[in-house]
Formats: C-alpha cells, structure tokens, sequence
C-alpha cells in the first residue's frame, strides 16, 4: 500500500488486489487437489472455494482479515509437490533447489509476517514430508524432508528480519496476547468452532426461526458441519495405517500421501489452535480459521476418492447443492454494506455535509470509520476513536490506526460521526462535550449524526 499510494488509481488497486490474490490462491490449491486427487477432486475443491459466503467474502476479498493465508497455503502444497515429483524423477540438482527455494523463501517469509501463517501453513509444511520419511524412509522423502526444513527455516528467519525492519519504519503492531485457555474454556471454544465454521459456510442458523429463508440456510450449515465430521473422520482412517511401512510407492500414491497429510496437518493446527487458545473469543472470530477452510476444500476430494460410487455422487450433488445455495443467497440479499456501515447513499450525504462546511477529515467510532471513508472513494477521511479515561472520555482507537491521523492539524475544521443503532459496538453514540461545540450539525439516516467543529478534535483526544 505504501509503494502504490503515490498512483493515480491506487484505490482502484486496493479494491482488486485481493480478488486476484484470492483467485490466485484458489487456482493453487486447486491445482494441488487435481495433481494429488484427480480432476474431480480439482473441481470440487475450486467449487467449494468459489462459493463464498458473505461471512468468507468479508475475509479473502478485502485486504486485510488474513485473506492472503490462502493463496500462501496454496503456493506452500504446490511447492512440496513439485520438489517431490523432481526428486521422484531424480532431477533435483542444486540448481533447481535455489530456483525453487529462493523465490518460495521470500514468499513465505513476506507471508509470515501475518502471524496466523505460523500456525496455518509453517508447521504442516515442514511437518507433512517428515511425516512421509519416517513412513518410508527413501532418499527421495528424505531430500523432500531437507528441503522443506531448510525452506521453512529461512523463511521464519526472513520474517523476523521483515518485520523489524517494519518496525524500524514505525509499522507496528497493536498488542494483541494470545493465551492458553483453561480446561473449562475449552468446550466454548469448540461451540464457536463450530459456529464459525458454518458462518463460513453461509450456514450460520443458529438462534434463528424455522422459517422462510432459514431453512436455506439450514440446509448449507448441515452440508458445512457434514463435510466437517466426514472428513475429519476420513483423516482418522488414513492415520490409523499412517505408520512405517517399506513399501513402494507409485509417484500418484506418493503425490497423494504428502498432500493428503499437508492438509490434514493445517485442518488439526488451525482447530487446535482455535480451541485450545484465545483466539477464539467467538464464532464470528471466523477469520482466523480461514486456512482450515481451505483444508476443508482441499480434502473433499478424499470423500470422492471413495471406491463407493453412491459416495462419489453424493459428494457432487453436495457440493453442487452447496455451491446453489450461497448463490441464491448472494442474489437474494446483495452485497451489504461493508463491516456495519449504512451504505454509499448515507456516506455520500455526511460527505457532501462535511465538506461544504469546509471539512475533509473527522472521526468516529471503528464499525463506521472505515465504510464511510471507503464509501466516499477517500473523499473524506475518518478515523477510529475509542472511550478512555481521557479527560474528554476518548483516545484514538487502540489497533488498526497510523499514529499521524491523530496529530492536531491547525486551522483546521474536522467533523464528528455518531451511531445510536441497537446492535451496533465500536461507535461513538455522542458527541463529548470536552470536543466543545459543533459550529454545525445534521443527522443521517438511521442512527446517524455528524458534527462539524471549527478546530481538529484530534487535539481533544488523549495519548
């Protein structure tokens, strides 16, 4: 974003940057399914993944929310693949090694600077080969192993060193503790495992009437949550004969056994590390199980592996039934408004308010700080604010802010958004008296109010 900032239509690229991204990563994944699995493992996994819901487009098609975890995943499986075909082939020379690793390095390490990629992609692919090694014990698991140890190695160091040089340059990071819950947490977390797979899923009926459009949306929740228990069921009977044995592998049997365990590895990590930890506060905290979704996909291709021909059908009518319904879905409602904003129409009337009484920039609460600056085209820009124990009751918000924002400008008229709506958190339901009084206001909307001051606010804010 800093490199393109400087570009005539660098909004424009923002907005596009993560579809192609995504589609990179689906395109990769993918294509590991077909080479591992078949075509029709292919296609299922490529069906499955293009069928977002509102709750997935949120995370992979904005550009932030751990989206780019797909398309990392996607490039590491790839990688392991290939690396094993070459060595399968006895075509794995040095020079090969250092065309492969260098790129795949800086790749990884650049990806690994989302922290969630630690838990995601790095320890299935340094563990999914050695797994394959001490399974069969041949020269050909063994360079695969090495490779893959003294890739993801580098990387990890590559990320260290990116991200304090990040840091160097005043990038950093909010503090965000990530702890190990008690035992009597532990059955919570599995219960928002639970929801935010079917949030993922466009299946997220729970508390929700027996009615009308709800039944759609049972009908998706009990595909997602099936496809969930039958493959986590098909991982346990591949584990139970995962053990050493000397016997030949073809390249097909050998392709299938590496991907089948990468995936496997990144499903358990990530639904460990969402139960076992905080970061599962709640269902909705489904961004950070965006990799195992993935999985997800990747290993339906198992189900249709079956030798079952009732299996095989049933999982494309699934899948095809699945892929129905969050379309009708998207057709139905829409593309809302991003986070909770209230849309382009009431942004562009707090737009047009703010800057006829002389102000571009103002501040608000996080839920509608970013839609309406996004909704404006940058037109306006606002800020996150959050309660303190300030004198005037409010900092600026806490994570996700550049520390300029809030540096008083002078001689300058800035503006105040509040949001009363019932079930709405993160707003600002009032304007502080300690702001001092606005030389103008108007309300918008439902819930909606903007209050012009004849000085920046920022300098009302605390530290």
């Amino acid at each position: 974003m800093r490199v393109t900032a400087g570009l005539p239509h660098y909004r424009a690229l923002w907005e596009i940057e993560p579809f192609v991204a995504t589609w990179l990563g689906i395109a990769a994944v993918s294509a590991c399914a077909w080479s591992a699995l078949g075509r029709m493992a292919g296609v299922l996994c490529a069906v499955s993944l293009l069928s977002a819901s509102e709750a997935l487009r949120d995370i992979v098609y904005v550009p932030e929310s751990h989206g780019l975890i797909v398309v990392h995943v996607g490039v590491m499986c790839g990688s392991l693949l290939y690396v094993y075909n070459r060595a399968l082939k006895g075509r794995l020379t040095p020079r090969v090694l250092l065309l492969i690793g260098l790129p795949l390095v800086v790749f990884t390490g650049a990806g690994l600077t989302d922290e969630l990629l630690f838990v995601t992609g790095l320890p299935p692919y340094i563990l999914a080969p050695l797994l394959c090694w001490w399974r069969f014990g041949t020269r050909v698991w063994r360079q695969v192993s090495m490779f893959a140890l003294v890739t993801g190695i580098l990387a990890a160091l590559l990320a260290l060193l990116l991200t304090h040089i990040m840091q160097e340059q005043h990038v950093v990071h909010a503090p965000f503790p990530i702890d190990f819950v008690s035992e009597s947490v532990v059955l919570v977390n599995l219960q928002n495992l639970i929801g935010a797979f079917a949030l993922l899923g466009g299946g997220s009926f729970f508390g929700t009437s027996v009615s009308g459009s709800n039944l759609f949306v049972f009908v998706a929740g009990l595909l997602t949550l099936l496809a969930v228990a039958l493959v986590l069921r098909a991982l346990k009977r591949w584990g139970r004969w995962t053990v050493r044995s000397s016997e030949s592998l073809s390249a097909e049997a050998g392709a299938r056994e590496l991907y089948v365990a990468f995936w496997g590895l990144v499903l358990v990590c990530v639904v460990a590390a969402f139960s076992l930890t905080s970061l599962s506060g709640a269902a909705t905290n489904a961004r950070y199980i965006v990799g195992a979704w993935a999985a997800l996909a990747a290993l339906l291709g198992i189900l249709y592996a079956s030798s079952v021909p009732v299996a095989r059908t049933a999982t494309i009518l699934a899948v095809c039934l699945f892929g129905l319904l969050n379309l009708r879905t998207e057709l139905a409602v829409g593309v809302p408004p991003s986070e909770m904003g209230q849309g382009q129409h009431v942004a562009g009337e707090v737009e047009h308010f703010a800057l006829a009484h002389g102000a571009s920039v103002g501040y608000s609460g996080y839920s509608d700080a970013a839609p309406v600056t996004w909704e404006t085209h940058l037109r306006v820009s606002v800020y996150p604010i959050e309660p303190c124990a300030a004198p005037t009751g409010w900092c600026p918000f806490f994570t996700n802010q550049i520390n300029t924002w809030y540096v008083p400008r002078s001689r300058t008229h800035t503006f105040l958004i509040t949001d009363t709506r019932p079930g709405i958190v993160l707003t600002v339901g009032a304007a502080p008296a300690g702001f001092g009084h606005p030389i103008a206001e108007e309300g918008f909307g439902e819930g909606f109010a903007i209050y012009v001051y004849n000085h920046d606010i920022a300098a009302d804010l605390g530290g």
